[in-house]
């Protein structure tokens, strides 16, 4: 009976590592809220733009509420979350006189594509973003802000696309192999299991044709040039502080910053930071856009 249950045991964790865990990792469930610009105030565009291989990307343009735009920030949201998260952000930068790009990214709210790479081909969606701002405002300064999933994605887009003129990153991670690791880890109570989720993310690789060797922000930083202000929380309870001084450490860019929000958690820094935090987004953004 005792074999019996061993073999038991032992299938289910096949099945789960085989069939299950790999569409955890590239497959978050779908979410969208009942917000829109207006409902905030908020004058925008509904856009429908084009990923790198015509994947649908869901998305609004809101603008300034100055008489003139200053500049244009792309808003990438982090994973299992979806463009309207991003709408209080714009409203503040639109009250700053800067217009966003909010939108969904592959496999998430209202966009196209099954599956979430991490950047391996996110990265491609924002240089096609960046073709259809500068095909209607070939002179606006464009930056880039991404929490989580999103700043990996927009570290990775920084190292290709040098017309992204600068990059607010806020808790993201190094490398897509040991952020699937950390996130299994803890999921098993902090039990290591790495064959295991090297399994679950080869697995994962081949059902979305992308190459997970290939997400390393820690690799990406260490050919941007451009300025890039990271901010991580030191109470991050998903994504470890010291993934955010990594990179800092290693961001070849010379005009570079690192906050460090105290007791910060995973999402929310804009509001845990405070007043304190706030200045320094608002004083590096306005340094990059405006000057």
């Amino acid at each position: 009976m005792a074999l019996v249950t061993f073999f038991v045991l032992v299938l289910l964790a096949f099945v789960g590592l085989h069939k299950i865990a790999p569409y955890a990792i590239i497959s978050p469930y779908r979410v969208n809220e009942d917000l829109s610009p207006t409902d905030l105030g908020l004058e925008s565009e509904v856009l429908t733009l084009s990923g790198v291989d015509d994947v649908p990307l869901k998305g609004y343009w809101v603008k300034s509420k100055q008489d003139t735009a200053k500049g244009i920030i792309i808003s990438l949201h982090g994973i299992g979350s979806c463009k309207e998260h991003g709408l209080p952000l714009a409203k503040h930068l639109a009250e700053q006189g800067i217009e966003t790009i909010v939108f969904d990214g592959r496999g998430h709210g209202e966009s196209g594509g099954k599956y979430n790479t991490y950047g391996f081909y996110e990265k491609l969606d924002v240089s096609n973003i960046m073709d259809y701002i500068k095909a209607r405002k070939p002179e606006a300064k464009v930056g880039i802000w991404g929490n989580s999933l999103g700043g990996a994605i927009a570290l990775q887009a920084l190292a290709i696309d040098q017309r992204i003129e600068f990059g607010v990153i806020e808790s993201t991670f190094t490398d897509m192999r040991l952020i699937v690791h950390d996130y299994a880890k803890r999921l098993m109570g902090g039990i290591s299991l790495r064959f295991a989720s090297n399994y679950a993310l080869w697995r994962a690789s081949k059902i979305a044709n992308f190459d997970p060797n290939k997400v390393k922000p820690i690799i990406s930083v260490q050919s941007i040039k451009q300025p890039v202000l990271i901010a991580h929380g030191d109470a991050d309870e998903n994504i470890s502080v010291e993934y955010g001084k990594q990179l800092f450490e290693n961001l070849k860019s010379t005009d570079k910053e690192l906050v460090i929000v105290e007791g910060g958690g995973h999402a929310g820094l804009f509001q845990q930071g405070g007043e304190a935090y706030a200045e320094k987004l608002w004083t590096f953004i306005a340094r990059n856009l405006f000057d």
